[in-house]
């Protein structure tokens, strides 16, 4: 954890063919959720239908209520713009909260990046 108080937390963007593919890490609360907003816009802004936006959040260590609304917002704007919004977990801390909530079959939930690429 940084020494300066603030929380872990790093984005990344790559385009992958037609495919924009987000990689997050750290953690996501209400102190980071401003930045993770700003980066899933962005990157839903530079996709062309139908190629999909795919949120690698394998390397996040919480995920927060923000960071859940944040996928679904993000997710509802992708969709209105004709492209697919695949979400790729596979540790608990950010399966447990989405099936919590029953929200992996609608996030599209994939275990891993290359078997979320493989789908689409």
């Amino acid at each position: 954890m940084p020494t300066d108080g603030r929380v872990p937390f790093h984005t990344a963007r790559e385009s992958v063919g037609a495919a924009v593919l987000v990689h997050i890490a750290g953690e996501i609360d209400h102190s980071t959720a401003p930045e993770l907003a700003e980066c899933l816009g962005e990157a839903v802004r530079a996709v062309t239908a139908p190629a999909p936006v795919v949120v690698d959040l394998t390397a996040v260590r919480f995920l927060g209520a923000q960071g859940i609304g944040l996928l679904l917002d993000h997710q509802d704007h992708c969709l209105s713009r004709g492209s697919e919004f695949v979400v790729v977990a596979n540790t608990a801390a950010v399966l447990r909260p989405l099936r919590a909530l029953e929200l992996t079959t609608m996030l599209g939930v994939r275990p891993s990046v290359p078997d979320a690429m493989a789908r689409l």
